[in-house]
């Protein structure tokens, strides 16, 4: 067909619905209709197919094939149901036979979502529109039939997508919220009414400011007003209420919702429950306050004179610490069977004296008693012991936990300190570790006031205590070498003890071998010889009761070993009980026992009186040598400030001289601080 281009299809001087006629007369014209349907039909996207009441393809169009993978003119003569999926071609066959019979329809004949059997067995997604006509008599059917594979594809993205926005959504452990400008909830998870207690219909009707305290929202709602006006983050911290009145303490963020133009429409924000954080905040301000507590004490314990004041302090400094109610210190009186209490702050413990209320357990089951066998701290929660009068006496006195703390030094156990707290939540693990840490810290305290004490006593108890037990070593190395052992001194290092001993009866070298074999004796020296006494230095690492009694803040003042009989003197404080003292003894050494215990006297110099017989011991000439190298720095190590011939030349005198004048000087000092020397000479 040949197209005039010479002239155009619709006159500038006809009207619209004349230039419509005009081109359909000329189309009648120029093409004949069967011509046009042909191209019409070639030219469409679509699939077009023709079915005859047998249900069999009668036309088809070019657009078959891309789709199905058959050419139009194949399909011809074929049933429809071979482009039908087997699991779908009997319900559509059934359908079919019914509406030719009936003129019923069974199936949606416009823009159905339905499946199509490609040629290579795939299925095609389809959106089918039918028609139906009649020629002669005949029934016949036009589906027209386009491939949504991409639509699909789409939608299946997006349904994924959003299947797992919305997995991820209600699996957060966190409330997630969204909602407009005025308050609506446009989105909200499971966790929301999960929390709540809310139904997904209470929710929608409620504002966003309903589910917090009263006394929150105004924080609330300015973090709100900053995300809408500022477009930024917002975030606030505020108590959700449940639908039952419950309050949980919630951190609120919140982020703007934006249209396309980015304008703010609304917020999406996280609720997350913070309770936990909460009380490990709280936990860390009691541990921070606890150990603010722990310096004071100890600071308290370093000003302290006397025991009594130091365990009077502890429980004041306490009492008066915002985390405990009050405090008790003390230990088992074993001459009277009973817990005697030294000192308490803040609480009553009038009656029985004891770190609990009055109960009818034993004493050797208390929490107390525990406490020290264990040598571990003890928390007792009063309503759960089982004891009516604990759960009283806690009411009574505004407490709900007791820990009680051990007072220990490293082989001594003084008594126990209890800790009354008001704690609903229970004494985390870690203020647990501090008390413990505390409760040494105040045993190595008493322990050193009591030995203090006992320095500084002009009152004292002397014990008198005889032991054969061949544990002990001196006793063991005195049949050993078959020799008599005085002690004349014995000093301490720390944990290490050092005995100066006389030794008649045994030469040098049976008392030397002797001593190497002992277990308890890490080194041995002679220190010299004076007629038949020999005077020996001993490490002694285990095996002498003076280790036990140092351990009680005695003091061993004299000790003799003869045919494997000891016999041991020693001093201790009013104050320390000599039961205890004499059980801890005899539980290491069975065969010991007190002999004697009497209370003494004693003169005690001061330092003046100190200084004043010193100063009538000391010549002239030596006090002038002692007082120039004191005062030139001599005696600074390692950096002496003058020598020795720099001081003799200051004092005119030879520095010979002045070392034999320094010399006998310092032996004065010495004598005057420790008593008499040694009477032995070198050998």
């Amino acid at each position: 067909m040949t197209e005039d281009r010479s002239r155009p299809l619709v006159g500038e001087a006809q009207s619209v619905g004349s230039e419509e006629c005009a081109v359909h007369e000329q189309l009648v014209e120029e093409v004949d209709q069967a011509t046009l349907v042909g191209v019409l039909l070639d030219a469409v996207s679509e699939c077009l197919v023709v079915i005859d009441e047998r249900g069999r393809i009668a036309f088809a169009n070019p657009a078959v094939e891309p789709v199905f993978g058959y050419e139009p003119g194949e399909l011809i003569g074929e049933r429809l149901a071979e482009l039908i999926p087997d699991r779908l071609r009997t319900d559509f066959l059934d359908g079919f036979q019914q509406h030719l019979r009936t003129g019923e329809r069974t199936l949606e004949w416009t823009e159905v979502e339905f499946p199509g059997l490609a040629r290579d067995g795939t299925e095609v997604p389809l959106s089918i529109s039918f028609r139906e006509f009649a020629i002669e008599d005949r029934q016949y059917f036009v589906g027209v039939m386009r491939d949504v594979t991409d639509r699909v594809q789409r939608e299946n993205e997006l349904s994924t997508e959003r299947a797992f926005v919305d997995s991820v959504f209600d699996a957060l452990p966190d409330v997630v919220y969204a909602f407009d400008r005025d308050g609506q909830f446009l989105r909200w998870n499971d966790r929301l009414t999960a929390v709540t207690g809310y139904s997904d219909a209470e929710v929608a009707s409620m504002h966003p400011l309903e589910f917090v305290a009263e006394e929150d929202r105004d924080d609330l709602t300015a973090a709100l007003v900053e995300v809408f006006e500022s477009g930024g983050l917002g975030t606030a911290e505020a108590d959700l209420v449940t639908s039952d009145g419950e309050r949980i303490p919630f951190e609120f963020t919140g982020a703007p919702l934006t249209d396309d133009d980015g304008a703010v429409v609304g917020l999406t924000g996280v609720g997350r429950d913070v309770t936990e954080r909460r009380r490990r905040e709280q936990r860390l301000e009691r541990l921070n306050a606890l150990n603010a507590v722990i310096r004071s004490v100890d600071e308290a314990l370093i000003e302290a004179t006397t025991r009594s004041e130091m365990e009077r302090t502890v429980c004041e400094r306490l009492a008066a610490a915002d985390a405990y109610v009050g405090a008790a210190i003390g230990g088992f009186d074993t001459d009277r069977e009973a817990f005697e209490v030294w000192a308490a702050e803040g609480v009553q413990v009038a009656g029985f004296a004891t770190l609990l209320p009055a109960g009818a357990r034993p004493l050797a089951d208390s929490p107390a008693a525990r406490a020290l066998d264990e040598r571990a701290v003890q928390v007792v929660d009063p309503a759960g012991a089982g004891e009516p009068a604990w759960l009283r006496d806690a009411d009574w006195q505004g407490y709900d936990r007791l820990v009680v703390v051990p007072v220990v030094t490293d082989e001594r156990t003084f008594g126990a300190l209890g800790v009354y707290a008001q704690r609903p939540e229970g004494v985390p693990e870690r203020e647990r570790e501090i008390l413990g840490e505390l409760g040494r810290v105040i045993g190595d305290a008493l322990q050193n006031a009591v030995t203090r004490e006992l320095l500084h006593a002009d009152a004292v108890t002397e014990i008198e205590l005889g032991s054969t037990d061949g544990g002990l070593t001196f006793v063991s190395l005195s049949e050993r070498a078959d020799c008599r052992i005085e002690l004349d001194r014995v000093l301490t290092f720390g944990e290490d003890f050092v005995f100066y001993v006389t030794v008649t009866g045994a030469p040098v070298e049976r008392f030397l071998e002797a001593a190497a074999a002992e277990q308890g004796v890490d080194s041995v020296e002679h220190l010299g010889t004076n007629e038949d006494r020999h005077l020996f230095k001993l490490n002694v690492g285990t095996g002498t009761m003076t280790s036990v009694l140092a351990e009680h803040g005695a003091r061993t003042t004299a000790a003799t070993v003869e045919e494997g009989q000891c016999r041991l003197v020693a001093n201790l404080s009013p104050d320390v009980d000599v039961r205890d003292l004499v059980d801890a003894l005899t539980e290491a050494y069975p065969t010991t026992d007190l002999k004697a215990r009497r209370e003494t006297s004693r003169t005690l110099r001061t330092p003046v009186a100190f200084r004043q017989e010193l100063s009538a011991d000391l010549t002239e000439k030596q006090r002038a040598a002692l007082q120039a190298a004191y005062f030139s720095g001599y005696f600074e190590w390692p950096s002496r400030s003058n020598t020795a011939a720099e001081i003799a030349d200051v004092l005119d005198i030879a520095p010979q001289t002045f070392h034999q004048h320094l010399r006998i000087a310092e032996q004065k000092v010495f004598r005057s601080l420790f008593g008499d020397e040694p009477s032995n000479e070198a050998a």
